[in-house]
């Protein structure tokens, strides 16, 4: 229903709109949050390439050129830079699943160990570079903590799934092999010690198997 009112320049006022506002084209709502999502994604975008390029802590100026929009874009999108980092360590999740859901093969457990070493290869070296940015803001942000601590325990149960009863009982050699299959240590074969991922994948192997003949 259409309401005239008398007397002045006539506005077509919806009986839908209680307020007596006139009702906002829904398409220019749509493009808003449209473009809201796409210069979100280019901060996010932004902040990945900053890291693997080596800034580990990019500062908002920074951001903001590279993603070539305006400082105050990036705080209206962001509160502040670490709630920025959380939506980006979330984003792992996707390069996770190979690791976390895939099911392993071998016909043995050690053939299914070597298999998950193997996995955790490929996704150490995707996820290196924001692992260590994380690691550089987990003490200001509680989320960041958490990510990192609940993927440390995903990787520590998956090991446990793998592993017989003999080994499980030994905590030692539970935790050395823990520590052996850690991102840390792939970190530092790849970043300190420099070696190839084929080189570090070896020492892993040999280091796992060698660990395994100790257990009776």
């Amino acid at each position: 229903m259409k309401m005239r009112v008398p007397g002045r320049t006539q506005k077509t006022i919806s009986a839908s709109t209680p307020s007596g506002e006139l009702a906002e084209d829904p398409r220019k709502s749509d493009g808003r949050v449209n473009r809201s999502v796409a210069t979100r994604k280019k901060i996010v975008n932004a902040v990945t390439e900053l890291v693997y390029e080596g800034f580990l802590s990019p500062t908002a100026e920074q951001v903001s050129q590279r993603a070539n929009i305006g400082l105050r874009t990036v705080f209206r999108h962001f509160d502040d830079m670490n709630s920025l980092y959380s939506e980006i360590i979330g984003d792992l999740k996707a390069l996770a699943d190979p690791v976390f859901n895939v099911r392993l093969v071998g016909k043995t457990w050690q053939e299914r160990l070597m298999h998950s070493i193997e996995l955790r290869s490929h996704f150490f070296d995707q996820i290196a570079a924001l692992y260590l940015s994380a690691q550089v803001h987990r003490h200001n942000s509680s989320l960041i903590a958490e990510n990192l601590a609940r993927d440390a325990s995903q990787l520590r149960e998956i090991l446990r799934h793998i592993l017989p009863a003999e080994v499980l009982n030994n905590s030692v050699v539970f935790e050395c092999l823990d520590l052996l299959m850690s991102l840390d240590a792939w970190i530092r074969l790849r970043r300190d010690q420099h070696l190839s991922a084929d080189q570090a994948l070896r020492v892993v192997n040999l280091g796992v198997k060698s660990l395994l003949q100790t257990v009776d």
